[in-house]
C-alpha cells in the first residue's frame, strides 16, 4: 500500500493529483500529514479528506529546524514500523526529508516525486536545496518535472528508476481552477483592485534586511501601481512596514489563490512553486532570489531573477507579454503517467 505523506500546503496541492489518480483507479492508499503546516493546511483538506494518520504537537514557536525534524522522525517511527508502505513524498521541504529518512530508516521504498531540481547552492534556498539532494540520494523511485532535473540527478550517479513526467502542478492547476468555488470576499477584493500586481514573500534567505528594501520599494510603487499582498504566517511585522495603499490579505485557500494569480497583472515572489503556476497561467514573474531550481521558467520569458531590486526591473511584468501561450515544460497528464508507472513497478 502507498502512504502519501505531506505537511506543507505546496506539498498537499502537488500531491492532490495522485490522490485522486488513486481515487479514480481504486488503488489503495493512505495519507500522513506531518503536522508542519497546521493552520495552513486546514484550508486544504477539501482536497485530501481527512489525513489516515496526523503526527501531533510537532510545531512549537521558534523551534529549530533540528527540533522540528527530530519530532517528525519520533513520531513517525512507529507508524512505518508497523505498516509495510510505500512511501511518497514530493518536493523538498523539510517533511519530505523527514519522511524520506524515517522510510529508509525502516527499509521502506521511497517515492520522490518533483525529483531532481537544483540551484547547486546548498544555501538557495535555505534549507530545501540540502533537503532534496538528501531525499534524492534515499529515494528507489524518481519523478522528474524536467529534462534538466533529469540531468541533474544523473550528474549524481542517479540513473536508475528516474522517470521523465513533468510536473503535477499542471494538474492541479487545472483541476482546482475548475473544480472549486472562489469566495465573495477575493472577488470583491480583486473587483476593487484592477490591474494589480501580486505579492508574497516568505523565504528564509530573504527576512531582515532583504524584506525591508523589499517592502520599501512596494511603498514606492503603490503611489501608482494596485498591490495585492499576501501574507505568510512565517512572516510576522507586515502590516507594521507596508502602507495603506497596499492591499493586505492573510493567507487564502487555494482556488482563491489561482483566482488571484489568473487576474492578476503579474507576480513578485521568493516562491518556488509561483514559478510553475506563472506558466500555467501565462502571467509572468519577479523573483526575489540569486538562483532558481525552475530556470525553464526564466527561459520561456516568463520570469526574471532580481535578488531584491524591484524598482530597475518592474516594466518586465509589462512588457513584451507573451502573445500566445508556449508548450509548458512542466507537462500534462502528469499524475495519470505516475500512477501508471507505479502501477507497473508495484501492481
Amino acid at each position: 500500500m502507498f502512504l502519501v505523506c505531506f505537511g506543507t500546503r505546496p506539498e498537499l496541492i502537488k500531491l492532490y493529483p495522485i490522490i485522486e489518480e488513486f481515487k479514480n483507479k481504486k488503488i489503495p492508499f493512505k495519507t500522513l500529514f506531518t503536522g508542519q503546516h497546521k493552520d495552513l493546511i486546514t484550508q486544504f483538506i477539501n482536497l485530501s479528506g481527512r489525513p489516515s494518520f496526523t503526527l501531533t504537537d510537532i510545531m512549537k514557536h521558534n523551534q529549530s529546524l533540528n527540533s522540528l525534524l527530530s519530532k517528525m522522525l519520533t513520531k513517525s517511527d512507529p507508524i512505518l514500523k508497523k505498516n509495510n508502505f510505500k512511501i511518497i513524498v514530493q518536493g523538498d521541504a523539510l517533511s519530505s526529508f523527514a519522511m524520506a529518512l524515517s522510510a529508509f530508516n525502516n527499509k521502506r521504498d521511497v517515492i520522490h516525486l518533483e525529483a531532481g531540481l537544483r540551484t547547486n547552492d546548498l544555501f538557495s534556498p535555505f534549507p530545501e536545496e540540502a533537503n532534496r539532494i538528501m531525499i534524492s540520494h534515499l529515494s528507489n523511485i524518481h519523478f522528474c518535472p524536467t529534462k534538466r532535473s533529469m540531468e541533474n540527478l544523473s550528474k549524481e550517479g542517479i540513473k536508475n528508476n528516474t522517470y521523465l513526467v513533468g510536473n503535477t502542478i499542471v494538474d492541479s492547476f487545472s483541476l482546482i481552477t475548475n473544480k472549486f468555488k472562489i469566495s465573495e470576499k477575493i472577488l470583491k477584493t480583486v473587483d476593487k483592485n484592477p490591474n494589480y500586481i501580486l505579492v508574497t514573500l516568505h523565504r528564509r534567505e530573504n527576512r531582515d534586511k532583504n524584506f525591508s528594501s523589499i517592502w520599501r520599494q512596494l511603498n514606492n510603487f503603490s503611489k501608482d501601481l494596485n498591490i495585492i499582498y499576501l501574507k505568510h504566517p512565517s512572516v510576522k511585522n507586515v502590516n507594521e512596514k507596508l502602507n495603506k495603499n497596499i492591499k493586505i490579505l492573510n493567507p487564502v485557500n487555494y482556488p482563491d489563490m489561482l483566482y488571484l494569480i489568473n487576474n492578476s497583472s503579474g507576480i513578485i515572489s521568493d516562491s518556488g512553486g509561483l514559478q510553475e503556476e506563472v506558466v500555467c497561467a501565462d502571467k509572468k514573474i519577479l523573483i526575489c532570489r540569486d538562483s532558481t531550481e525552475r530556470p525553464e521558467t526564466i527561459e520561456l520569458g516568463y520570469g526574471k531573477l532580481i535578488g531584491t531590486d524591484i524598482e530597475n526591473n518592474i516594466n518586465f511584468l509589462f512588457k513584451n507579454r507573451n502573445s500566445n501561450k508556449v508548450k509548458n515544460p512542466y507537462g500534462v497528464n502528469v499524475a495519470n503517467k505516475i500512477v501508471k508507472r507505479l502501477e507497473k513497478i508495484y501492481l
